[in-house]
């Protein structure tokens, strides 16, 4: 149970904000690309959605993973979380720039 912030200026928890804002624009991006790509690339684009949409949620649910984990560390001094969320998000980022360059020469 997270009973009180680490700091007065809530850098963990506004850190935690942005990373769900940040999964849900991935998620909005990813259904919309899909969406948008249907159309003239057909089972790829929907491919794409069923890899990505996913990979969105599982960045959510990773933030608040790496939220608890931080506050933790934080309040016991020990090593904040890993760089695997990051590398998440690019990942994501990288397949939707894909699918744009592809949509973008194809359609």
């Amino acid at each position: 149970m997270i009973e009180r912030t680490f700091d007065s200026g809530a850098q963990n928890e506004r850190t935690a904000l942005a990373w769900t804002r940040t999964a849900l624009a991935l998620l909005l991006a990813a259904v919309l690309a899909t969406r948008l790509a249907a159309e003239p690339l057909g089972v790829l684009a929907v491919a794409f959605g069923a890899v990505t949409a996913p990979l969105a949620v599982l960045v959510l649910l990773m933030a608040r993973r790496r939220y608890r984990r931080a506050h933790d560390a934080l309040h016991g001094e020990r090593a904040l979380p890993d760089g695997r969320l990051p590398a998440l998000v690019t990942l994501i980022t990288g397949l939707l720039a894909v699918l744009e360059i592809v949509y973008a020469v194809i359609g």
